[in-house]
């Protein structure tokens, strides 16, 4: 009850310090279901009247393409590192730096000012410890294709964001001189997809967990405790050889909006600390900015540093993902 008053306080506090603004603004944003709703009800108290147009961020990043000529969306929020950095490569945000960015991290920030990150979500190797004995755990991503392993991980589908940061994350290991994927590289990602258990969907994925084949799931961190709750089981997350690959989602001003002022107060507020640490109260999603950080559940905090985070240039691979997933479909995932 007194974290519930103190949320509510907090709204007041915010809404306070940002005026009603008349026009609505449009959002483009994977962020649907309830959190959807619930940035909708929170920038509605703030003062924001905002419309979140949601869908899958490979969609929404379709659409944002074909619409460069006739914009619909005043924000981008919530699309990955890869998606952001491709569509500032395209034109289509303005520079604009929140209240915010000054105290953000230098690596959630781009040097043209252009896109802000607000928060990260690791892409974890997780086990199911009472199908797997922690020693028998595996110890890197590189370590799945080992024969203890065989039809033990479960392989999503390559259009799923989850699926395509941890394969990017296993390819970067293969990087040769010119930046392109070494033979060896493909070779283990064969030896991969030939040893995992494929299953396109959530429902499939659950199932092999169920079924008890499964016993190590390759997730989202959210996805994966939100799995072992379906399951009634305790999952452990892997601080993996190597790292693990770390995305983060940001926001960002559509150049051709007509709203410009209204998408400036929008993002100041979005990113704000009071914002981002009620946020990560409700949802468990780790804040980037130090600030937020510090005023989020214990939780939170904790799991800000469950992994080390996998060294990756996104600016540097976005371009090449696409050709790489397509080589995937087109020749590994038969």
């Amino acid at each position: 009850m007194k974290l519930a008053f103190a949320f509510a306080t907090a709204a007041i506090v915010v809404a306070a310090a940002f005026p009603a603004l008349a026009d609505t603004l449009t959002v483009y944003s994977p962020q649907g279901g309830e959190r959807g709703a619930w940035i909708a009800e929170q920038a509605k108290a703030a003062g924001h009247e905002i419309k979140l147009l949601n869908a899958g961020g490979g969609e929404l990043y379709d659409r944002l393409i074909a619409e460069e000529n006739n914009p619909q969306a005043d924000v981008v929020l919530g699309m990955v590192d890869t998606s952001m950095a491709l569509l500032k490569k395209e034109g289509l945000f303005q520079p604009y730096s929140p209240s915010w960015a000054k105290d953000l991290p230098a690596q959630y920030k781009d040097a043209e000012g252009l896109v802000h990150k607000f928060w990260q979500t690791p892409i974890v190797l997780a086990y199911y410890p009472d199908r797997l004995a922690d020693a028998d755990a595996p110890k890197s991503w590189l370590d799945l294709t080992k024969d203890d392993y065989e039809g033990k991980y479960v392989i999503g589908s390559t259009a799923a964001q989850t699926t395509r940061m941890y394969l990017a994350g296993i390819l970067v290991r293969f990087l040769d001189a010119d930046g392109e994927v070494s033979d060896e590289g493909w070779d283990f990602l064969d030896r991969f997809y030939a040893e995992g258990i494929i299953a396109n969907d959530a429902d499939s994925q659950l199932q092999a967990f169920k079924s008890g084949r499964a016993s190590i799931d390759l997730n989202w961190l959210g996805g994966a405790l939100k799995r072992a709750d379906d399951l009634d089981a305790k999952v452990q997350v892997i601080d993996t050889d190597g790292g693990t690959p770390v995305i983060s989602e940001g926001v960002a001003i559509m150049a051709r909006t007509d709203q410009l002022d209204e998408a400036k107060a929008f993002v100041d507020w979005w990113g704000s600390a009071d914002v981002m640490a009620a946020y990560a109260a409700k949802f468990g999603q780790v804040p980037v900015l130090p600030e937020a950080l510090a005023k989020s559940p214990a939780t939170v905090q904790a799991n800000a540093k469950l992994v080390n985070t996998q060294p990756i240039d996104w600016d540097a691979i976005a371009p090449k993902l696409d050709s790489w997933l397509q080589k995937i479909e087109l020749e590994i995932r038969q």
